[in-house]
């Protein structure tokens, strides 16, 4: 029978670097917002040199994809079964819009890191999380499809919902919306791709429902 070997001193070392760095920047980021905290400020933190602290992070957006991603992969380990579409799609974003309400400026910084910063592995991370969603919003809408619909057959469908969900949380952040604004808003936005929009209006009228105070051209 193999035994696991026990981690060696330099594995301790590196884990327990890695640990301090987290922790430092998780509380500083947390503290005086993403924009005006410094690598150098989260080094002395954690009191490792900015050299040791770029081979764990080689940016500050990655810094901040490390510390939000350890909040986003919970939100990708199961799929809510609420017994309506909408609100199972809702509740799996939730995280995202709590997030975004407790701390606006850091996880909007978060999503642009995420869509537009420097290549590095906590970014790819951030990337897998969301492709993730992706592969759960495919299985949520194949799981009310009924038959013999996969996830799979609807990758292409998932898509579509994953970027009305994904830019109006990216749009709540800029404009500061409440999570509770939000919510509403994906309920409205969800809602009309899952069900249509004509559907609804027969007469070719406005595409908002009425009193959503959406803008349908969003």
């Amino acid at each position: 029978m193999s035994q696991t070997r026990e981690p060696g001193r330099r594995e301790l070392n590196k884990a327990d670097k890695q640990r301090r760095i987290h922790a430092a920047a998780l509380e500083l980021f947390s503290r005086h917002g993403y924009s005006t905290v410094t690598t150098q400020q989260v080094a002395d933190r954690a009191e490792v040199g900015t050299g040791t602290l770029f081979r764990y992070a080689q940016s500050k957006g990655e810094l901040l994809c490390m510390v939000a991603n350890e909040e986003f992969r919970a939100m990708v380990e199961s799929v809510p079964e609420t017994g309506d579409p909408v609100e199972d799609l809702v509740v799996l974003c939730e995280p995202l819009l709590v997030a975004l309400d407790r701390q606006p400026e850091n996880i909007a910084a978060y999503h642009r890191e995420t869509l537009f910063g420097e290549a590095g592995p906590h970014r790819a991370e951030a990337q897998r999380i969301l492709g993730e969603l992706r592969e759960l919003i495919a299985a949520v809408l194949a799981g009310y499809a009924g038959g013999a619909v996969t996830p799979a057959d609807m990758a292409g469908a998932a898509q579509t919902v994953f970027d009305v969900l994904y830019m109006t949380i990216v749009r709540c952040g800029v404009e500061r919306s409440s999570a509770s604004e939000g919510r509403r808003e994906l309920e409205v936005h969800v809602r009309r791709v899952l069900y249509g929009v004509l559907t609804d209006h027969p007469e070719g009228g406005s595409t908002s429902d009425p009193g959503d105070g959406v803008d349908s051209t969003v």
